[in-house]
């Protein structure tokens, strides 16, 4: 699963040969997207590639590709005869892909608790360290917010991977790519941190113990939390636009 970057983004070198066509690709949307996620590029803003080729330092042919491949992702819009947009909040179709993932996040968890090495065990306990750290420093920094985002979805994808089902892991990727500027509003929004801790903790707990009810009342409590959040951020922009028109 791609993670959020938190270093600053460079120019991607265009006059060399050494980087390869396959390399400027690959950069253009690993750059184009963290601009997405890290807020940058605001949802519904309206994607200008010429602009965008300036900005990143490539062809428009790279850039084009990696906005086809961020379509895919969910993270973006083409329209006719208008170009790309960053994708708006569409509180029904994330609500709908929040259905899908507790159905999902469930089964893994279920799977994980039953099938999990301890290895996969320990891999979690390792992630949900790293989350606790993180948690005890008195300042969030923008490096900090990207970090707790990559480290939740890592507790995600680490149990998904233990269940052996490639085919689930494959379809929690997505599901989780289309949700992650939703998950960057959240916690840029919503900030309750505090809250993520304890839920991924639980989950973690859960799976370590190989406790099958803990697991999967710890994992749909997880998934509520964001439908609640989701509502809340919809409420705000109805609220937000309301006061415009």
């Amino acid at each position: 699963m791609t993670a959020v970057s938190a270093e600053p983004l460079r120019p991607l070198q265009t006059g060399t040969q050494e980087a390869g066509s396959g390399t400027l690709r690959s950069k253009a949307y690993s750059s184009l997207k963290a601009l997405i996620l890290r807020g940058s590029l605001k949802p519904g803003e309206r994607l200008a590639e010429a602009d965008l080729a300036r900005r990143l330092g490539v062809s428009r042919t790279p850039l084009r590709e990696a906005l086809t491949r961020l379509e895919q992702d969910g993270l973006v819009i083409g329209k006719p005869h208008h170009g790309y947009v960053v994708i708006d909040l569409d509180a029904t179709a994330l609500l709908d892909l929040l259905n899908v993932r507790e159905v999902l996040d469930v089964h893994a968890a279920m799977e994980a608790v039953r099938h999990a090495s301890n290895r996969d065990l320990a891999r979690l306990r390792t992630v949900m360290e790293r989350i606790e750290r993180l948690n005890e420093r008195d300042s969030r920094s923008v490096q900090d917010i990207a970090e707790e985002l990559e480290l939740g979805l890592r507790i995600h994808e680490v149990i998904a991977e233990a269940t052996g089902n490639r085919y689930l892991v494959e379809t929690l990727t997505r599901i989780y790519e289309r949700l992650q500027l939703a998950l960057w509003l959240e916690i840029l929004w919503i900030d309750k941190w505090d809250n993520t801790v304890e839920e991924h903790r639980a989950i973690v707990d859960a799976v370590c113990r190989r406790d099958e009810a803990a697991v999967v009342a710890a994992a749909k409590a997880h998934v509520q939390t964001s439908r609640d959040n989701i509502r809340r951020l919809a409420e705000a922009k109805a609220l937000q636009m309301a006061v415009r028109g």
